[in-house]
């Protein structure tokens, strides 16, 4: 084991600890698949006005969930457009001094000044980390977060492409990531997708990663169930357009390599010699990654 699986090991052992009396689907592990919810989630997005948080419901097959986004940066409808999905248990419009979110990092300095950028809240993301893990003690409030995400972004990339943007794409880190391959599994409006850190056999993550260290013991023990729940692999194969560069950590303890990489296969996959932690703060190639994307959309 080297120090980048070391470090996420550490980390996901420390968030154990510290979050011991609340545990990812200890109060229920029942849901629709997760696939179903996506196909059934309806949002209703308003004019994208930027500089301002808009805040949205989705109506869920498994409930309502609110979410938001923000317009950072608007160029106007001749550039593309760029969404983007933070990772789990941050807080993405938290632009203090001494916050730390990924977007901050990303495009808070040396990037693109010629996009549209729009950053998406997830349900669930407007309060404290612990909050957040407590909520996620239902499935179906995990599922329908992720089916909200995924139902925004169409919601988004529909507004924009009625803007005249010549181009849509969709980001997102970790649980972004997530987001961003349901939404190509079962959406596909978007002209180009960059998931970082994430696959299709989400079930994996609490099944045999490093993470099931924050999944309930009734949720380990049933491992096929959150295989059939989360799971959306076949979905994503089936569409075969050139429309998504992947980028994935090789020691990653959380998205795990080998078990993440076969939803790619026969695609161009960008590798980072790094861990989930370590590849999540590695913010020049992630920036870089990101571009090359908005470039392709440009020739």
């Amino acid at each position: 084991m080297n120090r980048h699986e070391l470090i996420d090991v550490a980390t996901i052992s420390m968030s154990g600890l510290l979050l011991r009396n609340s545990r990812f689907f200890s109060r229920s592990l029942s849901s629709a698949p997760i696939g179903d919810v996506v196909s059934g989630t309806a949002i209703d997005i308003e004019d994208i006005r930027p500089g301002h948080v808009q805040e949205v419901s989705a109506s869920t097959p498994v409930g309502e969930f609110h979410a938001a986004y923000l317009v950072t940066q608007w160029r106007g409808r001749d550039a593309p457009t760029l969404l983007y999905h933070h990772g789990s248990g941050e807080q993405p419009f938290d632009f203090g001094r001494f916050s730390s979110n990924s977007f901050q990092r990303l495009f808070g300095t040396n990037f693109d000044q010629d996009i549209n950028l729009i950053v998406l809240r997830a349900p669930f993301h407007d309060r404290s980390n612990r909050e957040y893990i407590r909520a996620m003690g239902d499935l179906e409030n995990f599922v329908g977060m992720l089916a909200t995400s995924a139902a925004l972004m169409e919601g988004l990339a529909e507004r924009s492409r009625e803007m005249g943007c010549p181009a849509v794409l969709a980001a997102g880190i970790s649980l972004g990531g997530w987001a961003v391959n349901l939404h190509r599994a079962h959406c596909a409006g978007v002209d180009r997708y960059v998931p970082i850190f994430a696959g299709a056999r989400l079930g994996e993550l609490f099944v045999s990663s490093v993470y099931r260290k924050l999944a309930a013991e009734s949720a380990r023990t049933n491992p096929e169930a959150l295989r059939t729940i989360l799971d959306f692999g076949d979905a994503f194969v089936r569409n075969d357009a050139d429309d998504c560069d992947p980028l994935l950590a090789r020691y990653d303890r959380l998205i795990e390599f080998e078990t993440q990489r076969p939803a790619y296969e026969g695609g161009d996959l960008g590798v980072l010699e790094k861990g989930h932690i370590t590849g999540s703060l590695a913010t020049d190639a992630l920036r870089s990654h990101i571009q090359r994307s908005i470039t392709k959309t440009r020739k």
